[in-house]
């Protein structure tokens, strides 16, 4: 039995027990007057802000900046039946379309330079250059700016070192950091891929942005999806912007540093060593400062919004924890009611008691959210928030 909720204009994927938000209440979130449809992508804009999703695939762009989602949209516009994926729309309330501002707090960045010692990681021939050794010297670039522009930080391997994945995330604990960049560059089969990438840990529940990738239940790293999402759009919007690179966007991948780190953390592919001309670039300090003020920047808005979205989310959360209070009430007083031919449930007491069933009959791996360990009851209250069940 597929978890769903009432009224029908919520919708569930049987599938993947996705809850859906539709195309009125994607809207409505956005702060959008109308929509545009033009056969292809469907665009809302509040003047401010654009959001354009494209027909069957998972891409979104963000004022022009590529995200790709955790789910892709179900439905079509023309059916009227087009809808979101209620994480999705959630993330990008919450960590992507805020504007609040504050003073940037003094972070403790951790900055990971990918392989080191017998691994080199990839490599170009012509010219020649190890993977290893182009991440330390931009891990050492952005530290440098970094700490200009206020912050903490401290690097994994300031040399070439061999770690482990796990003495990696060990260090951010042991470490205390606030924040997680971990600096890669790219290799592909096709000489002519190019790009710059940023991953963020999937939501629970939802397989990475690659072909192929699956689905997995609750990690460490989803505590900090909403952060996640903040940090790599931040940051990613920077560097396509600053570096005038193909824009392969803000992806999602279980990677290891990503789900067992217990801070929010993002994974950088800065391009292609199997691309010549990618190379060259990189190999200039005029393109590796460039890069490390794009990161940088990216960290000081990140550092500025922070604190709004931990209100943000403490709301949510405190919402949450509320309406779930509300409903085990309700339910503990239906069950100790008396039961009469003469009573006249709720209208939409058997959707809710369907939803509540379920949940506490399934694993706890299909229970969807963010932030907080699908094996709580309150991850399903989002389902249940003012105007879609009362």
């Amino acid at each position: 039995m597929a978890l769903c909720v009432w009224p029908p204009s919520a919708r569930c994927d049987p599938a993947e027990r996705t809850v859906w938000r539709t195309l009125t209440h994607v809207q409505h979130a956005v702060g959008a007057s109308h929509y545009a449809w033009d056969g292809d992508s469907l665009c809302f804009s509040n003047g401010q802000r654009s959001l354009r999703f494209f027909q069957g695939r998972r891409r979104l762009a963000v004022d022009g900046t590529t995200v790709w989602l955790n789910a892709q949209p179900a439905g079509s516009v023309p059916g009227g039946d087009w809808r979101l994926a209620a994480v999705d729309l959630d993330l990008l309330q919450l960590a992507v379309l805020t504007v609040t501002d504050d003073e940037p707090k003094r972070l403790h960045v951790l900055i990971d330079p990918g392989h080191g010692g017998e691994d080199d990681g990839a490599a170009s021939r012509d010219p020649a250059l190890k993977e290893k050794t182009l991440t330390l010297c931009l891990a050492k670039e952005i530290a440098r700016r970094l700490e200009k522009a206020g912050m903490r930080v401290d690097l994994t391997r300031t040399q070439d070192t061999l770690l482990s994945l796990d003495e990696r995330v060990r260090l951010a604990r042991k470490k205390k950091a606030d924040l997680f960049l971990c600096i890669h560059a790219n290799h592909a089969e096709n000489a002519e891929a190019t790009g710059t990438e940023t991953y963020v840990l999937p939501a629970s529940g939802y397989p990475g942005t690659a072909d192929g990738s699956r689905a997995r239940g609750w990690q460490i790293g989803n505590r900090n999806d909403y952060h996640n999402t903040l940090l790599g759009f931040s940051i990613h919007s920077k560097l396509v912007a600053q570096t005038n690179t193909v824009d392969r966007g803000l992806k999602r991948q279980s990677f290891f540093v990503l789900r067992e780190t217990s801070c929010p953390a993002v994974l950088l592919e800065f391009g292609f060593l199997s691309n010549r001309d990618e190379t060259l670039k990189m190999l200039t300090p005029a393109w590796q400062k460039q890069c490390a003020d794009a990161v940088t920047e990216g960290v000081v808005v990140y550092a500025k919004r922070v604190a709004a979205l931990d209100r943000a989310v403490a709301e949510k959360r405190a919402r949450d924890a509320e309406a779930n209070e509300r409903w085990s009430l309700h339910l503990a007083a239906l069950q100790t009611a008396p039961r009469t031919s003469s009573t006249n449930p709720p209208p939409l007491l058997p959707a809710v008691a369907t939803a509540l069933t379920y949940a506490a009959s399934s694993p706890a791996s299909v229970l969807h959210g963010t932030n907080a360990a699908p094996v709580e009851l309150n991850s399903l209250i989002d389902f249940y928030a003012t105007g879609t069940v009362e």
